[in-house]
């Protein structure tokens, strides 16, 4: 399996807060060329935008600007009252106006990909390329709950309806991911395959390796939990809408979101590709991130 350069690591990744065009704060984190094509990376769930440190290197040497802002509530950005996945079109509209960005790929990793095609639906255009990798699908509509993996079936079961609660477990798992990450990220890795296990461990000391997660609730768990419930919920995205071509990927033994919610959006989609990766599960992108960064750069502005 081949195992992406990984920058060393530090306690705490650094972010920095941009004032969005709608005078809201948001934190972003940034990779690559500074001066690269830009392509926004949306995170999963719960997690923030200190996940994308791996395409570093791979986004400089294609020089690509990769921009991982953390969603509403989450990190360090302002909370925004949402009633649908839907609604982020704006907020990243407002982003990237206040950047100077006129038109960028973007890619949806995981949670992150029903607000990766919400973008794309909403901004046309704007949008030069859609990367969907091990994307969760639509509850309701083309994927269920039960497909999920435990962890993440109980949180979005509770996010939706019992908040308080699902606030309540994230902060103890906070605390612990804190206190004892070397334990968390063994915990973490039960519901994974061997191929996630193996690259999860290849990530640097396991403080380091779970900033994605105790950086996304930097100022309290609504945020994380929000999102659990935004994704859950209908997205009141119009799937045809999307000009821009999309690709998708995703590996045929992930655990964590099964390869049938790719399958299923691809179905629903105008213009889209689909890459599996056999054997390898919901980490794929960190391993194939050079596959997935020279098609952005072939699509590059």
């Amino acid at each position: 399996m081949r195992v992406p350069f990984v920058p060393a690591h530090v306690d705490t990744v650094p972010s920095r807060v941009v004032r969005s065009a709608n005078g809201r704060n948001v934190g972003i984190y940034e990779y690559g060329d500074p001066n690269g094509s830009p392509v926004f990376a949306l995170h999963g769930t719960p997690a923030c935008g200190a996940g994308f440190d791996w395409t570093d290197t791979p986004a400089r040497e294609r020089r690509l600007r990769v921009i991982a802002p953390d969603r509403p509530g989450v990190g360090d950005s302002d909370p925004v009252v949402m009633a649908s996945v839907a609604d982020y079109a704006a907020e990243l509209t407002a982003l990237a106006d206040a950047l100077g960005i006129d038109r960028f790929a973007v890619i949806g990793y995981s949670g992150g990909a029903p607000y990766a095609l919400a973008v794309a639906s909403a901004l046309g255009a704007r949008v030069s390329l859609v990367e969907i990798v091990a994307g969760a699908g639509e509850i309701g509509a083309w994927a269920t709950l039960k497909d999920l993996a435990r962890s993440d079936r109980q949180l979005t079961w509770l996010s939706v309806h019992a908040p308080l609660a699902a606030r309540f477990t994230m902060r103890v798992a906070e605390i612990g991911a804190r206190l004892s990450p070397k334990t968390a990220l063994k915990s973490t890795a039960t519901e994974m395959n061997e191929s996630d296990r193996a690259v999860l461990f290849a990530l640097g000391p396991p403080r380091a390796a779970l900033a994605l997660f105790t950086q996304a609730m930097t100022h309290g768990t609504r945020g994380v939990v929000t999102d659990y419930a935004l994704i859950s919920r209908p997205w009141h995205v119009a799937l045809d809408a999307i000009t821009a071509p999309v690709h998708c990927w995703h590996g045929t033994a992930d655990t964590l979101v099964p390869l049938s919610h790719t399958t299923a959006l691809m179905e629903r989609l105008p213009d889209a590709t689909l890459t599996t990766w056999p054997g390898e599960g919901h980490l794929g992108l960190i391993t194939h991130v050079a596959d997935v960064l020279d098609d952005v750069a072939a699509h590059a502005i």
